[in-house]
Parts: C-alpha cells; structure tokens; sequence
C-alpha cells in the first residue's frame, strides 16, 4: 500500500512541476491534468502548485510512516 501512496505522490509531484513549466512558458495543450478540467481553467498556475504541494506533503507523510527495517 505505502508503493501506491508513494507512487500517487510522484504522480502529484509530476503533474504539478510539469504543469507550472508549461504554463509558465505559455506552452499549449500537453499531458498535464490541469489541462483538461474545465473547473481549473483559469486557475492553472494555483492548481499546479497546489498539486506540488499536496504530492510533497503526502511523499513525506509515507517517508515519516515508514517502519525501519531493523
């Protein structure tokens, strides 16, 4: 299970620096989640960060719950 959690929040971080990249750099329509939700729109660069942050805050949620392996 701390696989897909650490996975999601990978999937977060990318979504989010990716995004703010493209949406920095007026890039067109790519990949990006942000893209293709019609509430977002106009919001793009708040809705990326707010992924960065999310996709951090839940990697290092899973990096503090994981048990030592001794």
């Amino acid at each position: 299970m701390k696989d897909i959690i650490s996975g999601l929040s990978l999937l977060l971080l990318i979504q989010g620096v990716g995004g703010l990249i493209n949406h920095l750099t007026n890039g067109g329509k790519s990949w990006y989640l942000v893209n293709y939700i019609d509430l977002f729109q106009g919001w793009e660069i708040g809705m990326d960060i707010i992924l960065i942050v999310l996709g951090g805050i839940i990697g290092l949620l899973t990096r503090k719950t994981a048990s030592p392996s001794r």
